[in-house]
């Protein structure tokens, strides 16, 4: 057998793997593994990004005539396909292995993201309980503020009790899918549960005051209803009532205090009330008829026919009237409807100048009614005529007493001196004497009232008078049974 001696440096060598074998060295060797590992992480850059740039190279010395007006899906999946990297780090990322492990770290950190966000952001829900039962489910504490606030205030217009809240309890649960209410479905909530309050009741205000509620509120208004039926109830179909003031059946929450029977909220009321009732009333009246004439110039000035009879006619105007508690207030004319038309009068008149008589005789004398000597004896004969004079009368006009033919104008010595006699056509004839003008001829047309002669003292005269007679059929009589 052959022995082997270990030479100096081989003892060394020995020597350094005892100590290496000491914890001393098992960390240095850690380090200096650690240490290769950083260098190969280098040194995989490197290639990694070398191979990046040669790529990028191919790429673009492949796509340099692609432009973004020729550019197509297509051409750009194919360039997209033509980079790669040959190392060994990117075929594993490549494969769906390596795309997992690189996609399980940020979903892990998006998963706790969303969860602290979750329980740091959203608001835990509140549980209510009402003498340990259940209410529902809120969001916050407000929301039940709010709901209580809302009952109180319903029953402060009504009734004084306000401690009619029942007690609450509010908890927070471990977890609830429970959908959560709102302020008003709380209130609701709390409504239906107390005793001493009635929801959607009805509750009669009239001007602003409250007669109490009833706990159906239809009942309520059909009561009202029946309060304007009964104040129309001797009127027509056309008839309406309403209220003239205000009178409200408001839906809401009372307390219980005020709830009231319909028949008894009414008669509390209804000396308050004011209504208001319109109605028709229908008046006929008579229309009276127009006349109309029709001018013929055939016929004299005192002809006057009537053509067509007149006709009064009938309307019936409908007033709708007013009333207020009883008292009319206002009448307004709403239509008015023909019963009988008006028959227009025709009447035909003549417009010729009319020169006969009516027989009604005027005063010839305008500037005096003295008369110094009457139809009468005197002197020892007869004074067939009247005489007519004043003071200054001398010179003033004598009219026509009618309307006629002059059958005389002038002078004769028959006493009359200057005299007019005209012919009324009716059987009369009258006479004025002792004129010192005469204005007219025989022959012409007098009117009624034209100015024929002026006053005078010629002929048979004692000063300036009118002689003046009246002869009917021929014989004369006295004219002041004709004038005065």
């Amino acid at each position: 057998m052959s022995t082997k001696f270990i030479s100096v440096d081989g003892f060394g060598k020995i020597e350094n793997i005892a100590k290496a074998s000491t914890p001393k060295n098992l960390n240095q060797k850690k380090s200096q593994r650690q240490l290769n590992n950083f260098e190969k992480a280098i040194r995989f850059t490197r290639r990694a990004l070398k191979g990046i740039v040669r790529d990028m190279k191919s790429i673009k010395s492949k796509v340099k005539d692609i432009t973004w007006e020729t550019l197509t899906p297509a051409k750009a999946f194919r360039a997209v396909k033509r980079f790669h990297l040959d190392s060994s780090y990117f075929m594993f990322m490549r494969s769906p292995k390596g795309i997992a492990t690189a996609l399980c770290p940020v979903a892990a950190a998006v998963v706790l993201l969303l969860t602290v966000c979750f329980w740091t952001m959203s608001d835990k829900p509140l549980t209510v309980n009402v003498d340990g039962e259940y209410l529902g489910a809120i969001e916050n504490e407000a929301v039940l503020t709010q709901a209580s606030a809302t009952l109180h205030d319903a029953l402060a217009k009504t009734s004084e009790d306000k401690s009619v809240t029942p007690v609450l309890q509010i908890s927070y649960p471990k977890f609830t899918s429970t959908p959560k209410s709102s302020a008003n479905e709380v209130y609701r909530k709390l409504v239906n549960y107390s005793d001493a309050v009635v929801g959607d009741a009805g509750g009669l205000y009239v001007d602003g005051v409250f007669f109490g509620a009833a706990e159906n509120s239809a009942e309520l208004q059909q009561a009202l209803v029946a309060v304007l039926n009964e104040a129309k109830a001797n009127y027509d179909d056309t008839t309406v009532t309403t209220f003239a003031n205000d009178v409200q059946v408001v839906t809401d929450v009372y307390a219980s205090d005020c709830i009231k029977d319909v028949e008894q909220i009414v008669n509390d009321a209804k000396s308050y009330f004011s209504v208001k009732l319109e109605t028709d009333l229908p008046v006929e009246f008579e229309v009276e008829y127009e006349t109309v004439y029709e001018y013929d110039d055939t016929q004299l000035n005192t002809y006057r026919e009537v053509k067509v009879a007149g006709e009064n006619g009938t309307s019936l105007i409908n007033y709708r009237l007013v009333y207020v508690d009883g008292e009319l207030v206002d009448s307004i004319p709403a239509s008015t409807t023909v019963v009988k038309e008006t028959v227009t009068e025709v009447v035909v008149v003549g417009t010729q100048e009319s020169y006969i008589g009516t027989g009604n005789f005027l005063w010839p004398v305008p500037y005096t009614h003295m008369i110094t000597s009457p139809f009468e004896p005197r002197w020892g004969t007869f004074h067939y005529g009247i005489d007519i004079a004043d003071s200054a009368i001398y010179g003033q006009a004598v009219v026509a007493s009618d309307a006629g033919t002059v059958t005389w104008a002038g002078w004769d010595n028959s006493g009359y001196g200057n005299y007019v006699i005209i012919d009324h056509g009716n059987g009369y004839t009258t006479l004025y004497g002792h004129c010192s003008e005469v204005y007219v001829s025989i022959g012409d047309k007098v009117a009624k009232g034209d100015v024929i002669s002026a006053i005078g003292s010629t002929g048979y005269s004692t000063g300036p008078h009118l002689h003046f007679e009246i002869c009917e059929g021929g014989v004369l009589v006295d004219p002041l049974i004709y004038v005065s």
